[in-house]
């Protein structure tokens, strides 16, 4: 007998979502139904962890998915802490982190399922992440270095000078061809699967981490265990990103701007093993520091267009 037949008869899922909100329930009305009609054969568990919204999203999750697992907490805890909250309840072989702002394609959850199974040196993967016009997010990435602060992924000069070759060395999803599996570094917490035993053992994510490079984090522990952390790009979804909740208003924007500067410095320091007395630590400092407050003044001058890490959507 197969394992997947094997945790069928065992009343496994073959896939548990974690889903995070916080008045989402707009986003909730267009993501659910789209997911339900994607997971194919996979017996699916979804599990909503909601961040104390003061709108109908959870009354929305269980109209659309009535055996949903909700799991309100009151009040915004992040979205580590709550993807955390969720990951620990998940009872699928496979769990997978799931942002409501996004639009899956046919096929996507069996593709990555199907990898997973096949491929045991695989950490952690997902699929190819796109823009609403279809363009690649650049989200498959290794990990950045100092010239990413200016050459990073949304950075004017990237789009000016996308040859560089300190753009291509970070977002090295753009540089793939065709519909073969890679590894990468680093993916988005918009999407990405592990086996559920593997993120019980880690615990998750690290909860020093706010809204920002706690992904990143998960990715770099998880290759550091010597297994792999790969794209792949045959399974994609529409992601539309900043509108799921953390960018909405000026006001969360600003705050998302603090902790995706905050959360770069962490992961830095952690990822090189940097010592509060290492001089690069506090050079990287400075200069996320000089970062963040030139792209405060980008809020202030056009707030309806920048996202946290001080882009354009």
């Amino acid at each position: 007998m197969s394992a997947r037949l094997d945790a069928a008869a065992a009343g496994v899922p073959d896939l548990s979502i974690v889903m995070t909100t916080l008045n989402s329930a707009g986003w909730l009305r267009r993501a659910l139904p789209n997911v339900r009609a994607t997971t194919g054969r996979l017996a699916v568990e979804l599990i909503v962890v909601d961040n104390g919204s003061t709108d109908d999203s959870l009354d929305v999750a269980r109209a659309l998915w009535p055996d949903a697992v909700l799991l309100p907490q009151g009040a915004n805890l992040g979205w580590v802490r709550t993807n955390n909250i969720g990951m620990a309840q998940a009872r699928g072989r496979f769990v997978m982190l799931l942002n409501n702002d996004i639009e899956v394609r046919p096929g996507y959850f069996e593709t990555l399922v199907a990898f997973m199974q096949n491929h045991p040196e695989a950490g952690i993967c997902s699929g190819q992440i796109l823009n609403p016009d279809g363009s690649d997010q650049g989200t498959a990435r290794n990990f950045p270095n100092l010239a990413n602060g200016l050459f990073g992924r949304r950075s004017w000069l990237t789009r000016v000078f996308p040859g560089n070759p300190w753009s291509r060395r970070f977002m090295v999803g753009r540089q793939q061809t065709g519909n073969e599996p890679y590894r990468v570094e680093i993916l988005s917490g918009c999407c990405m699967l592990m086996r559920t035993q593997l993120a019980h053992e880690l615990r998750g994510i690290d909860e020093a981490f706010d809204m920002y490079w706690g992904d990143a984090d998960l990715c770099m522990r998880i290759g550091a265990s010597g297994l792999g952390v790969y794209c792949v790009p045959q399974a994609t979804l529409l992601h539309f990103e900043g509108q799921g909740g953390s960018t909405r208003t000026w006001a969360l924007r600003v705050r998302a701007l603090r902790a995706f500067h905050h959360g770069a410095y962490r992961a830095y320091a952690k990822a090189h093993g940097l010592s509060p007395l290492n001089p690069l630590r506090w050079l990287v400092a400075g200069a996320l520091a000089l970062r963040g407050t030139l792209m405060l003044v980008l809020q202030v001058l056009r707030p309806g267009r920048a996202t946290s890490s001080g882009g354009r959507n």
